[in-house]
C-alpha cells in the first residue's frame, strides 16, 4: 500500500500518520511582493488547446520552436522562447489506443530537444538528449499512447541546457484522455471549468528582460512567480467548480500551495494519472516538474487565492548561516479566483471512486532491485556521460529502486523516463510534505531522505537509444545529475549510438 495524501499533513509509509506538521496556508510574510504584482491582477491566459489532425489513422500535431516576445510583466515586451507562439505552447490533447506523430520544426538559433514528460514511449521518441533538433531540422516522433489518463507535459532536454531553454519558456502541457475519466463526473470543458495552471518563475533585469545568470548553487531560481506565462493573474469562474491541473514547471523552485483562507483541496490525480478516490488535504508540494490535479469549489460571488505558503520546516534543510536558501519559506500569490454568478448550477457530490486500477499496487517481491545515491551534481559518484550506460532492464516486470538525497542542506528530486511508480516509503526525514500519493514519475528528497519506489517501464527494447534519469531541478541535471538506462530484450548488451538522432528527420 502507498503512502497517501492526507488531511492536513500526509501519511508517510504504509499509510503510517506523522504528526507535528503545521498547517501554513494561513501565514503570510511581510515581503515586499515581487515585481509585476502591484495594481488589479490580469486575466489568467489560457493555453490554446490542440488536438492534432486525424490522418491516415494518427493524431497529427506540428509545432515550432521559435523566439518572440511576451508581456510577463505589465506593459513590458520580455524577449521569450515558444511552442507555435511567443511563450510556452499549446495544451496537446491525445487518447489512450491513440496512435500519435509530432513534426518538431526548430525555428531557433540553435539545437535543441523535445521531452515528452511522463510518457511512455520508444526511447528514440523520448525526446532526451540523443534527439537534437538542429536549427532548421524538423523531428517527427511517433508512438501509441498506452496509458490510462494523465496531466503531462513536453519541454526541452538538451544536455547541459535544458535549465536555460525551460527558462525561456519552452513548456506546455499534454493531457491524455481514457475510458476512465472520461465517464467520471468531473469538471472536463478545457479553459471553462478544467483549467491549466503552469507554474514557473523568473528573475529581471531593470529593464524588464530575463535575467540569465545561472547561479552556481541555485541556477535560475526566480524571484517572482508565473502562472501561464504572465505574473499577477486571476481567473473568473462561470461554474461553481473548477478542476485545476497544476504544473510545477519552475527550473529549480518547489512550491507549497494552499487555498489563501485555508479551505481543504481535494486532490484527484498525480503525475500519473488518477487516484482511486479523492483525498482531502489542506496542502500539497510540488518539486520541479511533479503534477497534481485539485478540486476546488467557489461560491457565488466569493474571491479566495492559490497560494504558495512556505514550509515551516524549510524542507529539512538546516537555517543556519552556513546552508544555502532555496526558498521554501518564501510566500507567493500565484492565482486569484473568483466564485461565479449565482444562476451557476450547484455543484454535485464528488465521485467517490476515481480510477479502481489506482489502488492497485505493483508485485514487487522479487522484483530487481537497485540503489541511487544523490550527491551535488553526482548520481552513484558518477556525473553523466552521454557515452556511459549505466544498466540494462531486460524484462517486463517492476523493479524497486532506492534513492537517497546524501547531501545534508542541499534539496534534490528524482525524475525516471519511460516510467511510473508507486512511493513505497520515506526513510531518513522528518518532513512529511512530499507528494506521493498514486502514480508518480517525479519524487522530492529532503536533506538526508531515502524513498523506496515499485518502478513500472514502458516496453519497448532498444539496445540503441537510452532513456534518462535524474534530478529534475534543472540546474543539477544540466550540471550531470542525470544517468542513462536501457530497456532491452532479454541477453541483449547495449550498443549506443551517441547523438544518433533516431527517427524521421528531415
Amino acid at each position: 500500500m502507498s503512502p497517501t495524501f492526507g488531511r492536513r499533513t500526509f501519511f508517510r509509509g504504509a499509510a503510517v500518520l506523522l504528526a507535528g506538521v503545521a498547517a501554513a496556508a494561513c501565514s503570510r510574510s511581510e515581503q515586499a511582493p515581487p515585481r509585476g504584482f502591484d495594481g488589479d491582477p490580469r486575466p489568467l491566459p489560457i493555453p490554446p488547446l490542440y488536438e492534432g489532425e486525424l490522418i491516415d489513422d494518427r493524431r497529427h500535431f506540428q509545432v515550432t520552436t521559435q523566439a518572440g516576445s511576451a508581456e510577463i510583466l505589465p506593459g513590458v515586451d520580455t524577449p521569450t522562447w515558444g511552442f507555435s507562439g511567443d511563450h510556452l505552447g499549446p495544451t496537446f490533447r491525445a487518447r489512450r489506443g491513440e496512435k500519435v506523430r509530432v513534426d518538431i520544426t526548430n525555428e531557433l538559433d540553435e539545437m535543441t530537444t523535445i521531452h515528452w514528460h511522463g510518457m511512455k514511449l520508444p526511447a528514440w521518441a523520448d525526446g532526451g538528449p540523443h534527439s537534437p533538433i538542429e536549427p532548421g531540422a524538423t523531428w517527427s516522433p511517433e508512438w501509441s499512447v498506452d496509458q490510462p489518463a494523465a496531466t503531462l507535459w513536453y519541454h526541452p532536454h538538451p544536455h547541459e541546457v535544458t535549465a536555460l531553454h525551460c527558462y525561456r519558456g519552452l513548456a506546455g502541457m499534454f493531457i491524455l484522455d481514457d475510458e476512465v475519466s472520461e465517464r467520471l463526473d468531473l469538471p472536463h470543458e478545457y479553459g471553462v471549468d478544467d483549467i491549466p495552471v503552469i507554474i514557473a518563475d523568473a528573475k529581471f533585469h531593470a529593464d524588464g528582460q530575463l535575467d540569465e545568470e545561472i547561479d552556481p548553487t541555485f541556477g535560475l531560481l526566480g524571484d517572482t512567480p508565473l502562472v501561464n506565462g504572465i505574473t499577477h493573474c486571476s481567473f473568473a469562474a462561470t461554474t461553481r467548480r473548477v478542476r485545476l491541473r497544476v504544473l510545477n514547471a519552475s527550473t529549480m523552485r518547489f512550491h507549497h500551495l494552499a487555498l489563501a483562507d485555508a479551505r481543504p483541496l481535494h486532490v484527484i490525480a498525480s503525475d500519473a494519472g488518477l487516484l482511486a478516490a479523492p483525498e482531502e488535504v489542506d496542502s500539497v508540494l510540488l518539486s520541479p516538474g511533479e503534477r497534481v490535479e485539485i478540486i476546488v469549489d467557489l461560491k457565488p460571488g466569493e474571491e479566495v487565492a492559490l497560494e504558495s505558503v512556505g514550509l515551516d520546516n524549510n524542507f529539512g534543510i538546516p537555517t543556519d548561516e552556513y546552508s544555502p536558501d532555496f526558498g521554501f519559506a518564501d510566500q507567493f500569490t500565484l492565482l486569484h479566483m473568483t466564485g461565479p454568478g449565482e444562476d451557476a448550477p450547484e455543484a454535485r457530490a464528488l465521485p467517490g471512486e476515481l480510477d479502481p486500477a489506482a489502488s492497485i499496487s505493483p508485485e514487487v517481491a522479487d522484483a530487481p532491485r537497485r540503489e541511487f545515491v544523490l550527491n551535488t551534481f553526482e548520481i552513484n559518484g558518477q556525473v553523466m556521460d552521454m557515452n556511459r550506460v549505466d544498466f540494462l532492464i531486460d524484462h517486463r516486470g517492476p523493479e524497486v529502486w532506492t534513492v537517497t538525497n546524501e547531501n545534508s542542506d542541499w534539496p534534490h528530486n528524482f525524475h525516471v523516463h519511460d516510467a511510473r511508480f508507486q512511493v513505497l516509503g520515506f526513510s531518513g526525514t522528518d518532513v512529511t510534505e512530499m507528494a506521493a500519493s498514486g502514480w508518480k514519475d517525479t519524487v522530492a528528497l529532503p536533506p538526508g531522505a531515502t524513498v523506496e519506489l515499485a518502478v513500472e517501464f514502458g516496453w519497448y527494447p532498444d539496445n540503441t537509444v537510452p532513456y534518462m534519469f535524474h534530478c529534475h531541478m534543472l540546474m543539477h541535471e544540466d550540471s550531470g545529475m542525470m544517468g542513462q538506462f536501457m530497456v532491452v530484450e532479454p541477453g541483449e548488451r547495449a550498443a549506443l549510438e551517441p547523438l544518433s538522432g533516431h527517427g524521421p528527420h528531415h
